[in-house]
């Protein structure tokens, strides 16, 4: 299993690089952007570089970052089991299916239809909300949940995050500067998945008193780095946020899978 999610993982980064190239044929003022005031600029003394070109490397950094991370999951669990880990991947791959955003510019710039660039924003929710999902099954698992049947846990997992995809109305004509379409209800996704997401670090916390395990302390907090991090790379174009989105999340990687390779060694 974890080797299909790396395969997958690095078809998402192999498809950033080519996408990425093509922002350039868009021109330094696309139109779609300026028309829904999504244009911006970093002025950094004489340098200026327009905000699809960050948004964009942010994403190639999100790809890097997945292809890398299920790397070390697939040399680090190779000989090891841990349901927590399996699920921590899926949340992984979410995060290369941040190149769904490059593919809405691609889509916007060559002038497709309306219904593609809703579809592709659709399957870039669907990403996030099952990566997220994700990770709250790996925090239950954490705490003594225990359901043999991994494909049925997964499969309610894509079925929600599907349902959800569905129901957020899109925008076609809103862009944001991170190259994404602005969907709906996003006052109240926001609050959703900071509710999932606080939820998942607690369940990490409380699985350190209930298996008297310090080490899922340290896990919790590579949790936390992991979501801060990805919510700064995923929500802002400053190219200083980008790299201390891709910092955290590499930090808390680390943090997350050598803690729980270690205690998974001595079960």
């Amino acid at each position: 299993m974890y080797w299909s999610l790396f395969i997958a993982a690095c078809a998402c980064f192999a498809a950033s690089v080519p996408l990425y190239l093509l922002i350039p044929k868009a021109g330094p003022v696309p139109p779609f952007l300026e028309a829904a005031g999504a244009l911006k600029v970093f002025a950094l003394g004489a340098l200026e570089i327009p905000s699809h070109y960050l948004a964009g490397a942010g994403v190639v950094l999100c790809c890097l970052y997945s292809a890398l991370a299920l790397g070390f999951i697939l040399s680090s669990f190779r000989k090891t089991a841990s349901t927590e880990v399996f699920f921590f991947s899926i949340w992984v791959l979410s995060v290369g299916f941040e190149v769904f955003r490059l593919g809405a510019f691609a889509l916007a710039a060559g002038g497709s239809t309306a219904y593609l660039q809703a579809a592709e924003a659709r399957v870039l929710l669907f990403s996030r909300y099952a990566g997220y999902l994700s990770l709250f099954a790996s925090g239950l698992y954490a705490v003594g949940f225990r359901n043999e049947k991994l494909g049925t846990v997964v499969g309610v997992v894509l079925i929600i995050s599907l349902g959800l995809a569905l129901a957020m109305p899109i925008n076609t004509g809103s862009y944001a500067p991170t190259l994404e379409l602005r969907s709906g209800y996003s006052a109240l996704s926001a609050a959703l998945l900071a509710i999932v997401s606080i939820v998942s670090i607690f369940n990490f916390f409380y699985a350190s008193a209930y298996k008297g395990e310090r080490t899922y302390k340290i896990i919790a907090l590579g949790a936390a780095a992991l979501i801060i991090g990805y919510n700064l790379i995923t929500s802002l174009w400053h190219p200083l946020p980008l790299l201390a989105g891709f910092a955290l999340l590499v930090a808390g990687t680390w943090l997350f899978v050598s803690r729980l390779h270690s205690y998974y060694l001595w079960q």
